[in-house]
């Protein structure tokens, strides 16, 4: 019976996998390149506009894709149930600020959005992306809103059927996404993410659009 469920839950990881490949490959323009200067991020020769959707940060203010500082965001989808990839990814963006040298305002806000708001509350998002870094923002909101954003970004989420103790996991997308001053998304990174990689490509990419090579 454990060998069933566990076959059930590496078909849904390659299920949304392969959604998330397919939602990415839909929207992406054919021009996007991650060539120039050997970028591991795909980097969007033009910024693509994102729907304006209200969800909810967990100190309980508004929180939208354009930054009302004008500040960059590194948006990353997941939940807070998540065994491996959102812990690993979160401490890769941990130390990616770490290693980032600039100033606090150029500094990118690192934003965990949970796709199961049921079992996420804001409290509960606190104490979850507190333990990574004090500075990174959890949101969530209502099933349409989070839909509406992760389809816009081509990313893939399945909820799977709760177990008989009410318990359910979660396959989702692990893409990085960076969501420019504006709120466009302006670049992503696909996993395996490096702390390294991410603190160098997000200084490149905004050097760049600021000198309006993007």
């Amino acid at each position: 019976m454990k060998m069933v469920k566990h076959i059930g839950l590496l078909l849904g990881v390659a299920f949304v996998a392969a959604a998330s490949a397919a939602a990415t490959m839909l929207w992406l323009p054919t021009n996007s390149s991650n060539d120039e200067q050997s970028l591991v991020a795909t980097a969007l020769p033009q910024a693509r506009e994102i729907p304006a959707v209200t969800l909810t940060q967990h100190t309980g203010e508004p929180w939208q894709v354009e930054h009302p500082q004008g500040r960059w965001q590194m948006v990353f989808f997941g939940f807070t149930f998540c065994p491996d990839v959102c812990p690993t990814t979160l401490a890769d963006l941990a130390g990616m600020l770490e290693q980032l040298d600039t100033p606090p305002a150029a500094t990118p806000d690192v934003v965990f959005i949970s796709v199961d708001p049921d079992r996420d509350s804001l409290q509960r998002l606190e104490d979850y992306v507190g333990h990574f870094h004090e500075d990174f923002i959890g949101v969530t909101g209502g099933r349409d809103a989070i839909d509406t954003l992760t389809q816009s970004l081509g990313i893939a989420y399945k909820l799977h059927e709760p177990d008989a103790s009410g318990q359910y996991a979660v396959d989702h997308s692990a893409a990085i996404l960076l969501i420019n001053p504006q709120g466009q998304l302006q670049a992503l990174w696909q996993p395996p993410h490096g702390r390294s990689v991410l603190a160098k490509e997000f200084q490149l990419i905004r050097q760049r659009v600021g000198a309006g090579q993007s």
